[in-house]
């Protein structure tokens, strides 16, 4: 098995002796398994473990027996103690989602304080079987059924070569002691049943179904890179960038079919879920406006487009520009470059730059979005206008509204509507000597 795991390690994680490894350590089988694998290895590890303390005397004796471990092993520990019980209170979700969360943001904090290359986590190929099942239960599409993937981002799972009754032979051969989870056999949890009943009624029909389904799953796995890649294709093509966000045109939208499968593609890696995307399609041949929030975007359904932003205050703190030293900076979502103001020097007409008289323009600028009241003066236009009848001219919405923002002088005066338009007191003339150029960063 040893072998097996060296290979598994190199050729499936690309993972060597220059890595830093943290292995997540529980104190059961699996991961004590793990952690022997990897103490006859050459490959520097730490071990973390967490008490997430939903088991009293318990989890306190799981903590203490990885400390004797570790110390024995020579092996660094960190460990912790969470308040999971009162994590879950405080963002009202499970507790088996809270002690995820927990552990998981503890890992990489670790990892950034002393740059491990990866986390190692002790899944191994019957929890691959089991999480396809509970995916089954959860409506996940072909997303949840490529199984636990050998690695992703930070995270590796070296033991996903191996079986359960694999890993229990090799702790029985090298006489690997290790801790009972008695919450493993409570049926409560839904993966504990469909281990200790689903799994035993299938193998009853084919022996081999654990091999037979992981065979499928790989096959599900590179579907799926076919079906992903065709729908960022799809994505790129259907959502237009826009300087507030992105935009979907509602009529092209409506050619695709199934409809209900591409729009919760396109969404649902910006937080919508299914539920919010089938809403969204019955209120698309609606004149009225609506408004759906995700935790990362809102989206805005107007007459004729689907309009997404990223989920931000109304109000932006008002930030200052420094008049620049250098010939070019970035700050606050502008470039900025100072020209000469030649015979030979050309405009772009892209509503994303804007031109200033530098002599004209007062430092520091401020960036802020629009009050009542507000107007400027737009360039190529009929003097003075209030700012609300320019976003209606512009036939901006809602949303476009609230998060436009402007670029003002020292003197509290808008020089430019970001992206739309620039004001004409600080527009370039013949008497310009130099050039303040403006270019919005997306």
């Amino acid at each position: 098995m040893q072998a097996a795991f060296e290979t598994y390690l190199t050729d499936n994680l690309q993972i060597d002796n220059k890595d830093t490894i943290l292995l997540a350590v529980s104190g059961g089988i699996d991961s004590m398994v793990m952690l022997h694998l990897f103490a006859r290895t050459s490959i520097p590890v730490t071990v973390a473990h967490c008490n997430f303390q939903l088991r009293g005397q318990d989890a306190v004796q799981d903590e203490i027996f990885v400390a004797e471990k570790t110390r024995n092993l020579k092996i660094p520990l960190h460990s912790i103690r969470f308040e999971t019980k009162e994590y879950a209170r405080q963002n009202r979700i499970s507790i088996q989602m809270a002690a995820r969360e927990l552990r998981y943001k503890w890992f990489k904090e670790l990892c950034l304080e002393h740059n491990y290359t990866a986390i190692a986590t002790a899944h191994h190929s019957d929890d691959v079987v089991e999480t396809f099942l509970l995916n089954l239960l959860r409506k996940t599409g072909i997303g949840g059924l490529h199984g636990i993937k050998p690695r992703s981002g930070l995270l590796i799972r070296p033991m996903l070569f191996a079986d359960k009754e694999q890993i229990t032979s090799y702790a029985k051969q090298h006489e690997i002691s290790y801790r009972e989870d008695v919450s493993n056999t409570d049926d409560h949890y839904q993966r504990n049943y469909i281990r200790r009943h689903i799994l035993p009624e299938f193998k009853k029909i084919k022996s081999d179904f654990n091999e037979t389904l992981l065979n499928s799953i790989d096959i599900i796995a590179g579907q799926e890179k076919i079906y992903k890649e065709h729908i960022r294709q799809i994505t790129k093509t259907f959502l237009m960038q826009t300087p507030h966000g992105f935009v979907i045109d509602i009529q092209q939208l409506n050619t695709l079919s199934p409809l209900d499968i591409y729009l919760f593609e396109m969404l649902h890696p910006l937080g919508f879920n299914k539920t919010q995307t089938d809403y969204i399609i019955g209120c698309l041949l609606s004149k009225e406006e609506k408004l759906f929030v995700s935790a990362s975007h809102r989206l805005l359904k107007t007459r004729n487009t689907l309009n997404l932003y990223p989920a931000q205050k109304t109000k932006i703190a008002t930030s200052a520009i420094a008049r620049p030293d250098a010939e070019l900076f970035a700050l606050n979502g502008i470039k900025m470059e100072i020209k000469e103001h030649t015979s030979g020097f050309s405009f772009d007409a892209d509503p994303a730059i804007a031109y200033f008289d530098l002599d004209k323009v007062s430092f520091p600028l401020h960036i802020r979005t629009w009050t009542k009241g507000d107007y400027f003066y737009p360039f190529a236009g009929k003097g003075r206008k209030k700012l609300s009848d320019f976003f209606s001219d512009m036939k901006l919405n809602s949303i476009e509204k609230q998060t436009t923002r402007l670029l003002c002088n020292s003197d509290g005066n808008i020089i430019w509507v970001m992206g739309l338009r620039s004001d004409n007191r600080y527009k370039v003339s013949a008497s310009t000597q130099s050039i303040l150029i403006c270019r919005l960063a997306f």
